[in-house]
């Protein structure tokens, strides 16, 4: 059954958002704690924990593995939209709605649901960044409002709370990722139901991923090209 893998739409970039958007995500990220975490299973090289947050019974869920596939392919995979569905799961139609640059866009992405759901859609600010300290680089992205793109007919538009993707070389050819997800597909669905299904989500994001970046060959973006060398610095 595929409902766990249909409400993730994965980018990279943002634009600056709202005071009530800026706080939404701040309290949704600051109520899931690092050290709450269970495992649920591991697969693959892949671990899935996940954790209950007290805004939403949807439990939000993290996963993390090592993938065989080069950091600078990952980078350029989950950059450029217009591939996403060649690889990612369950993804009916995504498209950047705005580019501020390389490192900043707003995007938005319809994605497949089986009878009798709806379909789910996102609109989602996202940002690419280095995080210095733990030594990432880190995507973030959470649901904005966004007057330009009203919900489709037929459509349910599904609320990304937070998601931090951190991604960083971990030897000749493979990328270490630790992704943390809490989404709500909103609509008529129990949030049993939800947690039951989403629980493969990160798995199946991450094996897609590897897929498709093991077998790609995109050059890497200039300006990647001096973020991912301040990193690998950093990781000497």
């Amino acid at each position: 059954m595929k409902i766990g893998r249909v409400f993730l739409v994965f980018l990279l970039m943002s634009m600056p958002a709202t005071v009530a958007q800026a706080q939404d995500n701040l309290a949704a990220q600051l109520c899931i704690v690092a050290e709450n975490w269970k495992t649920i299973f591991q697969d693959g090289g892949i671990t899935v924990y996940s954790q209950r947050v007290p805004v939403s019974d949807v439990l939000a869920f993290r996963a993390a593995a090592v993938l065989d596939a080069p950091v600078e392919q990952v980078m350029e995979v989950l950059r450029r939209v217009e591939i996403t569905d060649e690889w990612m799961p369950d993804i009916r139609l995504k498209y950047s709605v705005e580019e501020r640059s390389d490192f900043e866009a707003i995007t938005f992405s319809v994605n497949e649901m089986p009878w009798p759901f709806a379909d789910r859609e996102l609109v989602l600010l996202n940002r690419l960044r280095l995080d210095r300290i733990r030594k990432y680089l880190v995507v973030d992205v959470y649901s904005i409002d966004y007057g330009a793109v009203p919900v489709e007919k037929g459509n349910v538009r599904a609320h990304m709370y937070c998601g931090e993707t951190k991604v960083r070389p971990a030897g000749e050819g493979r990328t270490e990722v630790d992704l943390i997800l809490f989404v709500d597909p909103k609509g008529f669905i129990p949030a049993w139901m939800v947690n039951l299904f989403q629980k493969k989500l990160p798995y199946n994001f991450l094996k897609a991923l590897e897929r498709k970046a093991a077998t790609s060959s995109y050059p890497l973006r200039p300006s990647f090209q001096p973020v991912l060398a301040e990193l690998k610095s950093l990781l000497e």
